[in-house]
């Protein structure tokens, strides 16, 4: 899946919105939660009573985490209804669908007098299950956070004369990633000669 498609940037708003108790089309989450800037070191800085709280996606794979974060992929045929399993027939291809789950990070910066607050609730309700609920929002756009990630980095940065308040979050994901192929149909198996002894 694309980290630029609109149902995954939707349901992780959403997600973040449902941790923060806001509603989705409310002017207060839009004010609040943001997708980070596409370049960082240029963004501007939000003034220091502001309570603002960004989010972007990275992919994660570092040879360190690759081993315990490795799920094999996944090769399925499906039949055009996806009711029952394909038929061979006189057609030359049956479709086919490659799945894969490979690792992305959540990345949430928070800043603002309640920076530590709407980090630790992020990173507390995320794993909330049931209708409405973080996890259940992210899982029906094919997003999958793995459990118990660090606790919040907080931090101080200089805002001319006076500190500004950050915490920043990091949440490893799954993301469902399908791929839909055609395969020769194969109609006849060779004949196979066994010998007994």
């Amino acid at each position: 899946m694309n980290t630029e498609s609109t149902v995954m940037n939707e349901a992780i708003w959403t997600a973040l919105c449902a941790c923060l108790g806001l509603a989705p089309d409310s002017p207060a989450a839009s004010a609040l939660i943001q997708p980070a800037y596409t370049e960082p070191e240029n963004a501007p800085r939000p003034p220091r009573e502001r309570d603002v709280v960004y989010y972007y996606l990275e992919t994660e794979d570092a040879a360190a985490v690759r081993p315990q974060m490795q799920v094999p992929a996944v090769f399925t045929l499906r039949s055009p209804d996806g009711l029952r399993p394909p038929e061979p027939g006189p057609a030359a291809e049956i479709p086919a669908e490659i799945r894969s789950f490979p690792a992305w990070r959540l990345i949430i910066v928070c800043y603002g007098p309640y920076a530590e607050e709407h980090a630790h609730r992020i990173r507390a309700l995320l794993y909330l299950d049931g209708n409405g609920k973080p996890r259940s929002i992210l899982r029906a756009a094919g997003i999958y956070p793995i459990p118990d990630p660090p606790q919040a980095l907080i931090l101080r940065e200089p805002a001319g004369s006076l500190w500004r308040r950050r915490a920043d979050l990091s949440v490893s994901l799954r993301v469902r990633d399908e791929i839909a192929v055609s395969l020769p149909a194969v109609n006849t198996a060779p004949d196979i000669l066994m010998s007994v002894r």
